[in-house]
Parts: C-alpha cells; sequence; structure tokens
C-alpha cells in the first residue's frame, strides 16, 4: 500500500522468508556454522531451537543453500503426523516409490535401499524438520531407527530437528534418551542484538533500493526494545510503521508513529508488563522470553542492562535508556555495577542488591550452564553428576580469564563482594573491553577490573570429552581415543594424518608441542585441561564465549 510513495517495487518488511532479504546475525552465523559441523560428523542428528520468530526457518534455509551438491535433502515442513505418514512424506520428499498399501516394514526397507544407493553414488541424504515440536514420541522414535543404518564412519541418513523450546522437554522423556544421546549438535537461536536490530532494518531497505533515511538510529532502538529483538516482530511493526508515515505524508518515521505501530502491533503479541533498561552492544537479558527449556534458563522479563563507569568514589552507577544515549559507541562498561532505570525507581543500590540476592544459588547456574548446552535440568539435578548422563564431562578448577578464553566455554564463576554471601554467575562472552554476565536470570556487562576484583578464580564448566570418556590418555595406551588424539593433532599441526592406535613417542612428540603451545605444562599427558584447549582448537560444537563471526 506504501510502496509507490516511498519508490519501492516490493515491500522490504514482509514476513513471508525470501532469499532477497536474508540476513545472518551473528548469532544466526553461529547456528549456521554448527549445524554445518554436525553434518560433516559422523553423528546422526543436529538440533536448532529458538522462541517464535526468531529467525529459525532462515537458518534452516541458509542451510539448505551452503550443504555440497552431492546431497539429497528432504525437507518436512508440517511434522504433525503419524510414524507411518511421516515415512511416506520422507519417501515422497526423496522420490521413492512405494506401494500404496505398504506396512511399516516394506516402507522403511524402501528408504533403506535408496539410502544405500545414494551412499553408493557419494551422496549424503539429510532430512530436515521445521516445528518438530509437534513431533509425537513414537514419530521421533521411528527417525531414530531411520538412521541406525551406517557404515564405519557416517550415518546414511542425517536428521536437523528445528522447533521451539518445547522440543527440548520433549527430548527429555526417558523413552527418547537413545535419540537425545545421539544429537551431535545442539544450539538455541537468540533473538536481535540492538545493533543488529539497527543493521536488519537497514539492510532490508537497501535490499529494495528505499532511497529514503526512513528510520534513524534511536527509532530502531525503539523497536529493538520493543520487539525484544525477534526479527517477525520487527518485521510487523516496521511494515506499520510505513503505512502510518505514508498516511501522514512523511517519508521519515517519527517517534510517535513507531509508538503508535508498536501499540498496534504487539499489544497482543507481547506479555503486557515488559521491562526494559537501556542497553547497547553489549547488553543484559536481551530479547530474551524464557521458557522451561530455553538456553539462557529461568522465565524472565525481556531487559537491557546498560552498565556505565562512573568516579571510582562512587558506588553507585547512573544508568540511562537507550534513547538518551544515542551517540555512545562502543557500550561504557562499569567499574562498579549497579543497575538504574531511566525513571529513579526502584532504588539502584536495592535493585543491584536484589539481583545479587537472586543469584546465591549455585544450582541455578548450573541450570543456565546445561541450558547453554542445550539440556533442561530439574534443580535438584543441576549438579555435576547430572553430566555423565549427557556425553557431557563437569570440570572444577581454578584459573584466569586468559586461560579461560582459551577454552573458549561458558563457566560458573562464584563472585563476592566485601563481607558478603557469594553470588554465582555465568560467564557467558569476553570481549576486548568487557567481560558478558548471565546474573539471576540478566545479562550485564562488566569491565575487567570490577570483575577480577570479585573473582577468586575458581570456576566449573561443561565440555565434551572425546568419545565420551574424559580419562587420560598417556604414553603405552592404545585404541581409538589415542587414534583421535594423534589425528586432531596432526591436524591442527599440519601433519599428515595417521591411523596408527597406540600412543608412541612420535604421538608424544606431538602432544608436547601443542601444549607448550598453549601454554600447558607439556607432561605428555592428555588430561582434562590439555583436551579442552584442543577441543577449543578444533573448533568443535558447542556454547562459545566468542561467537562466531562468519
Amino acid at each position: 500500500m506504501y510502496k509507490d510513495f516511498f519508490g519501492i517495487t516490493e515491500s522490504p518488511f514482509s514476513i513471508v522468508p525470501s532469499a532477497r532479504f536474508l540476513y545472518l546475525s551473528e548469532r544466526h552465523r553461529e547456528a549456521l556454522t554448527h549445524m554445518l559441523a554436525s553434518l560433516s560428523g559422523g553423528g546422526g542428528f543436529g538440533l536448532l531451537t529458538g522462541e517464535v520468530g526468531t529467525g529459525k526457518t532462515t537458518v534452516l534455509r541458509a542451510l539448505v543453500s551452503r550443504l555440497p551438491q552431492e546431497t539429497q535433502v528432504a525437507i518436512i515442513l508440517n511434522p504433525a503426523l503419524s510414524a507411518h505418514e511421516l515415512l511416506a512424506t520422507i519417501c515422497d520428499e526423496l522420490g521413492v516409490d512405494y506401494p500404496e498399501d505398504a506396512s511399516y516394514k516394506k516402507i522403511t526397507d524402501c528408504i533403506y535401499q535408496h539410502l544405500l544407493a545414494n551412499h553408493g553414488e557419494g551422496k549424503q541424504t539429510l532430512l530436515l524438520v521445521d516445528e518438530a515440536q509437534h513431533l509425537m514420541p513414537d514419530v521421533l522414535e521411528q527417525l531414530r531407527l531411520l538412521t541406525n543404518l551406517e557404515t564405519e564412519s557416517r550415518k546414511l541418513l542425517k536428521v536437523v530437528l528445528v522447533g521451539q523450546p518445547e522440543l527440548q522437554q520433549l527430548l527429555q522423556q526417558e523413552r527418547l534418551r537413545q535419540l537425545a544421546q545421539r544429537i551431535t549438535s545442539r544450539y538455541h537461536l537468540l533473538p536481535l542484538t540492538p545493533e543488529e536490530v539497527d543493521e536488519y532494518i537497514n539492510y532490508r531497505l537497501r535490499a529494495v533500493n528505499c532511497l529514503y533515511n526512513v528510520f534513524e538510529p534511536s527509532l530502531t532502538r525503539q523497536i529493538a526494545k520493543a520487539t525484544n529483538g525477534i526479527p517477525r516482530l520487527i518485521n510487523l511493526v516496521c511494515d506499520k510503521a510505513m503505512l502510518l508515515a505514508c498516511q501522514q505524508t512523511t517519508h521519515q518515521v517519527t517517534k510517535a508513529i513507531v509508538s503508535r505501530a508498536c501499540d498496534e502491533v504487539l499489544s497482543w503479541q507481547l506479555p503486557a508488563e515488559r521491562p526494559m533498561i537501556g542497553g547497547s552492544r553489549v547488553y543484559a537479558g536481551w530479547a530474551l522470553r524464557w521458557g522451561g527449556a530455553l538456553v539462557l534458563g529461568g522465565l524472565m522479563s525481556a531487559g537491557i542492562w546498560y552498565l556505565q563507569g562512573v568516579p571510582k568514589a562512587s558506588s553507585v552507577v547512573a544508568v540511562q535508556e537507550v534513547e538518551a544515549q544515542p551517540d555512545v559507541s562502543p557500550v561504557a562498561v562499569v567499574s562498579q555495577p549497579v543497575v538504574v532505570p531511566k525513571t529513579v525507581k526502584p532504588d539502584p543500590v536495592d535493585r543491584w542488591q536484589q539481583l545479587k540476592e537472586q543469584s546465591r544459588s549455585e544450582r541455578q547456574a548450573m541450570q543456565t550452564l546445561y541450558r547453554l548446552w542445550g539440556y533442561e535440568t530439574r534443580l535438584n539435578e543441576a549438579n555435576c553428576e547430572t553430566s555423565q548422563r549427557i556425553d557431557l564431562s563437569c570440570y572444577q578448577g581454578k584459573s584466569n580469564i586468559e586461560q579461560l578464553s582459551i577454552i573458549n566455554r561458558p563457566v560458573i564463576v562464584p563472585l563476592q563482594e566485601a563481607e558478603q554471601p557469594v553470588s554465582y554467575a555465568v560467564l557467558y562472552a569476553i570481549y576486548d573491553d568487557s567481560i558478558e554476565l548471565l546474573l539471576a536470570g540478566k545479562r550485564i556487562a562488566v569491565d575487567y577490573d570490577w570483575f577480577n576484583a570479585r573473582w577468586q578464580r575458581a570456576y566449573t564448566l561443561l565440555w565434551r570429552p572425546p568419545l565420551g570418556d574424559k580419562t587420560t590418555i598417556r604414553y603405552g595406551q592404545q585404541g581409538p581415543r589415542v587414534q583421535w588424539l594423534s589425528q586432531q593433532l596432526s591436524l591442527l599441526l599440519g601433519e599428515p594424518l595417521s591411523q596408527a592406535d597406540r600412543f608412541d613417542q612420535v604421538l608424544l612428540d606431538k602432544l608436547r608441542r601443542f601444549q607448550r603451545a598453549q601454554d600447558l605444562t607439556a607432561d605428555g599427558i592428555a588430561g582434562p585441561r590439555t583436551l579442552m584447549l584442543l577441543d577449543s582448537a578444533l573448533n568443535l560444537p558447542g556454547p562459545t564465549l566468542q561467537p562466531e563471526k562468519s
């Protein structure tokens, strides 16, 4: 309706997915990297979850476009099917002929024969299931059975499940534990940050060659706050705002227009209370509507925490809304992180104290850490022992921030201010000038001095040991883990791969070279720290402190 007025031939904010408007944020690219990594390995399942409208289908389309030509892809968009209907749909997608009255066995045999034929021709077969939270448990079990056909090194059918957070809960069922154990890559997609919202809006306007500066940066931040960074809601608000601007015969949207558009579009989309505190590039709780299986854990109101440095003599940090800080870039970080909303209520000291009080439970921090890895745990099971049931390993130690940056996995860190009880935060991201923490369900940015003054170097992390075994690998041992270690070190050191499965002097020398390069004691023993650093160097799937840039 407003296309002629703005001189464009296509609506830039249509909610219909289009390759022309494909925008991959940092987290979208990281999700895509994880999914591609899961398909290149020997595992059978990849899992991508995210809230409604966060761009899961966008990642799915980008994934398909990046697959090698020798991949045959079957896509199921409506998985509300019975097990038999699922098998028939897979046959239809793959072009497999089957009798109309075929039994389970007959139709499964047809699929198996097709998979074998593809493998013989050097093709990979991939099944993508969107909206997978609607799959019934017996249908998921049927998918697992389809992945049983394999060679010595790879599955003949790879499956990627894409769905809302409820899918995580579904996979926690006892009868689906075998399938859950076969998921080699999990990723939970977060909404866009304020900076990414600005890039997203302008990217779409450029895609249709719009010549007008429709949305000023202050307005994109207003939209980011109102929509919680969810792309689908951003599209709806921007589309409505441009329509209202057309009706008022202005080519530049105003704050009043954006406010009206948000009211009309979001009044039935979002909860009535959406407390927000201003933010910028490093933000807190941005656009996280956490459900039971969401990655960052805990039901929370979407909030952004902007922490601004103050003189050391002060104990209170003045925090303003985003609109009041339009030119701050990069974000300032705290020397004393007390949070104050734009209006002076609640009291900032009380608010910061409340945040610390809500972070006293180490088990709640452990729940958050499990969610970052894609697993939902009950509070009474949020401990190190639970990791053994899901092919993860729990490690507790002491280190410095530089070493944690190299390990590159989120960790639980205890923080303590003078004469106060310990609070537990999850170290979530590391930047050049700041550290990002998950504290009581909020994401906050602090500077290095503030963090080091309260952290006593202790940490707890989860990691995935090679072949599910966390024990050390030593000189003289033999077996698959030794062979894995030799091959991975050869890859990192640029040496020819070897099939040897004995820990000999050659492997010992390679391991010591790697350890020296990582500032580890070159003892020639592949213990947990060495294996964790090897995991990081290989960029194996899992949550990281430094999201992929490409």
